[in-house]
């Protein structure tokens, strides 16, 4: 089978949770005889070497806050339509502005929701629409369209009349390793709790911050993210109390190393898909502090240590989870094994490139 990728912006993933869905899935189906082509932009993939599995091709762009997205998928669109592939996979809302264009050409369109993107803070007006009118244009256009969590999938089934699978982002099992990369930040093992993700408004790190601070625990707040919000970047740099460490965005061997060696993982946002982070840190058998959502109940069912996220009240109860975190090791211990079994029992990668298998052949065949 020939499968195009379109939506991410390219492999190998750098930064990105659909980058990294979109790789781990490409090499599933690689080891299973497709060939997979996967659409990127330039200024990801500048310098960042050749993809392990599929193959990239860079079409032409605008870069910009705005207009990135847009004009990427749009000329990768068109690429797409003079190429002998068998189904083209869309991923995320806004890039299926443009998936009328390959269903009106005849070719199978599959559309992948990874999270509730127009609900999110970062954008602004005119981008919100956008993302909205992506959401319908591919919830019409798609023969199959798929969400990483059962609860979104339930939702856009409701709202727009139509079945959506959910076919979960998937984890590898991961085996911890020893502190090497992270000693020159001054890091040891099971010293500092870890925050991983990207600085918007919807992770919500200004409220780890304030709880932190409230906490006020004997080690340091990692924070390894990437600054997507320039003006909430700096409100969060101002709110860090002593010891908060920002790291700027990491991955390969100092992200395990982080993840390998941190004492817990704190995760306070409120708007997910099904979040990679919390599959990342339970492969590695790290104890997460996290929101009570139904998103992320999905994922670790009993196996976190959840706060409740009500209004007024969530940063005394995230400090106070943090804390009684810190001071029992049993605590910690066991949530992380149990975080692990369930993950590898749930979304291993192998089972879910199975479920997106079926969903490719059901939507050439018309089975949908």
């Amino acid at each position: 089978m020939r499968i195009a990728m379109i939506g991410s912006r390219g492999i190998p993933a750098r930064v990105g949770g659909v980058e990294h869905v979109v790789q781990d899935l490409t090499g599933q189906l690689t080891r299973r005889g497709h060939e997979v082509l996967v659409y990127g932009r330039a200024s990801y993939l500048r310098g960042a070497g050749a993809a392990a599995a599929g193959r990239c091709v860079v079409t032409a762009g605008f870069d910009g806050k705005h207009l990135d997205a847009f004009t990427h998928t749009a000329s990768a669109v068109w690429d797409v339509l003079r190429r002998d592939v068998d189904v083209v996979h869309i991923h995320s809302p806004g890039p299926a502005l443009w998936s009328w264009l390959p269903a009106l050409a005849g070719l199978p369109v599959v559309f992948t929701v990874h999270a509730p993107d127009w609900l999110r803070a970062k954008w602004s007006l005119p981008a919100r629409l956008a993302i909205s009118g992506g959401l319908a244009v591919g919830m019409k256009s798609a023969r199959v369209v798929t969400a990483v969590s059962q609860n979104l999938a339930s939702d856009l089934s409701r709202d727009f009349n139509r079945p959506v699978r959910c076919v979960p982002n998937g984890v590898g099992q991961a085996e911890p390793v020893e502190p090497n990369i992270i000693r020159r930040w001054g890091l040891q093992a099971n010293g500092y709790a870890l925050h991983v993700g990207r600085i918007v408004p919807e992770k919500r790190l200004h409220i780890l911050l304030q709880a932190w601070a409230e906490a006020a625990l004997p080690i340091p707040l990692v924070i390894a993210a990437e600054d997507s919000h320039q003006a909430y970047a700096r409100r969060c740099r101002n709110l860090a109390s002593r010891g908060v460490m920002f790291l700027g965005p990491q991955s390969g061997f100092a992200l395990a190393e982080l993840y390998s060696n941190a004492m817990m993982v704190a995760q306070p946002s409120l708007l997910e898909g099904a979040s990679l982070v919390l599959l990342e840190a339970a492969a590695y058998r790290r104890c997460v502090v996290l929101a009570d959502i139904p998103a992320n109940r999905e994922i670790l069912g009993d196996a976190g240590v959840y706060f409740s996220p009500s209004p007024g009240e969530d940063i005394s109860e995230l400090s106070r989870q943090l804390g009684r975190c810190y001071n029992d090791e049993t605590l910690r211990k066991d949530t992380g094994n149990c975080a692990q079994k369930r993950v590898a029992k749930s979304f291993a990668p192998a089972n879910i490139a199975s479920l997106m298998e079926k969903a490719y052949n059901d939507a050439i065949d018309g089975t949908c």
